[in-house]
């Protein structure tokens, strides 16, 4: 299917064994016409089996782009052998930790992730030290 609006971002990549080509697209949230107090946006892995354009829905702007971003990512993730020229896809469509579980569930695992990053900014300055 045709992609035929406006991108935010378009990610060239290859993938597989063969080295594909592909892009992946993600659009500009805008209100649903035909719910007004919905909002879409846009998405499309072209170079795939099923290229199709598809449309995460969303309470607001912001959500639907996070959950079209989600849902690039997730389709990436099982990709084999990704290549790229630039930035790897893991750092233009982030994982985002779920809500789905609940917000007491959410903010756990912000917990947990703020432990690790913190650990880890403690062992780079460690060895920093070190080698001064």
């Amino acid at each position: 299917m045709l992609w035929n609006e406006r991108a935010l971002i378009e990610y060239e990549f290859n993938y597989g064994r063969q080295q594909r080509k592909a892009v992946a697209r993600l659009g500009f949230p805008e209100r649903d016409n035909a719910f007004e107090d919905e909002w879409v946006c846009s998405f499309q892995i072209e170079g795939l089996k099923d290229g199709r354009v598809r449309r995460a829905r969303g309470a607001d702007g912001l959500q639907a782009l996070t959950i079209a971003s989600m849902a690039v990512r997730g389709l990436l993730d099982r990709l084999k052998m990704i290549r790229v020229e630039n930035e790897p896809y893991e750092v233009v469509f982030p994982r985002y930790l779920p809500f789905c579980f609940g917000v007491e569930f959410h903010r756990q695992l912000c917990q947990m992730v703020d432990e690790c990053v913190t650990r880890k900014k403690r062992q780079i300055s460690r060895r920093r030290s070190r080698r001064n």
